[in-house]
């Protein structure tokens, strides 16, 4: 199935507000292997979260910058109080897949990130099998962020988690041109009425055939090509949320890479603390 006929899809399913409904993880699909099946639907490593961490702190002092911008300025409703990131996406999109590592990177230096599991995205999809998590069962504790992570469909495009209805207002308001390129796609990124994230920060394309501690270890690794690609939009991106909250925390508000980040972002305009 294409991936726009895949996005009509993930519409339908969020904006239906169908029931909850889980599937095992571990069902072993067509062109999955068995030693990543296993995994699926477990909760991530201790070990992989402290390489996140690790590798989230490491990038503070990359001040390289992102060669293009990812993130547009919008005027939408405001959330909440602290800023909400709302996140829309799907176990099986693979776009999303990728976009799940940036902002574990991103979330990790606000806050605490935990209840993410294992997860890949579909074995019959372009990138097949991108080693990622799902945020189904994330929860993150934070006093300057709040999260909400809505994934609409499982691996096997079954129904999952449905939208609110203030969710699905702005997914239907913010997820169309002239916002983003296609009309419903997915990953969906929105800043509390701030910034759209309107690209996956790295493409899955530079995850393909990595292992999900192959990934944890180049993501950890200042050197890596990995890291090189991914830290200039993770600054970006949490250069935008330092705008929205009110430069907090100063750690990593100030930190070399996310002043660099904010200086690029100069041209959307000053956004004000909300």
């Amino acid at each position: 199935m294409s991936r726009i006929l895949r996005f009509g899809l993930t519409l339908v399913v969020a904006l239906a507000g169908l029931a909850h409904a889980r599937v095992g993880y571990a069902q072993l699909l067509p062109g999955t292997p068995p030693a990543l099946a296993a995994k699926l639907g477990h909760p991530v490593a201790p070990a992989l979260m402290r390489q996140l961490e690790r590798a989230s702190v490491a990038g503070l002092r990359s001040t390289q910058r992102p060669a293009a911008s990812y993130i547009k300025a919008i005027q939408g409703p405001n959330l909440g109080k602290p800023p909400v990131l709302l996140y829309v996406g799907a176990d099986y999109c693979p776009y999303c897949a990728a976009q799940r590592w940036g902002l574990a990177l991103t979330l990790l230096r606000f806050g605490q990130l935990s209840g993410v599991k294992y997860m890949l995205s579909s074995a019959d999809d372009v990138f097949a099998n991108t080693a990622t998590f799902t945020f189904q069962f994330a929860h993150f504790n934070s006093p300057y962020l709040r999260f909400q992570a809505i994934e609409t469909a499982n691996r096997e495009q079954q129904k999952l988690m449905p939208m609110t209805a203030q969710a699905a207002q702005v997914f239907k308001t913010f997820d169309v041109p002239p916002y983003v390129q296609f009309s419903y796609g997915i990953p969906f990124v929105y800043l509390n009425g701030a910034y759209l994230l309107t690209q996956p920060m790295i493409s899955p394309a530079s995850l393909q055939g990595m292992t999900w501690e192959q990934i944890g270890a180049q993501l950890a690794d200042p050197r890596s090509a990995l890291f090189a690609q991914i830290m200039p939009q993770v600054n970006a991106f949490s250069a935008a949320i330092c705008r929205v909250d009110g430069n907090q925390p100063a750690r990593v508000c100030a930190a070399p890479g996310v002043v660099a980040a904010n200086a690029g972002l100069s041209d959307l305009g000053g956004i004000m603390a909300r």
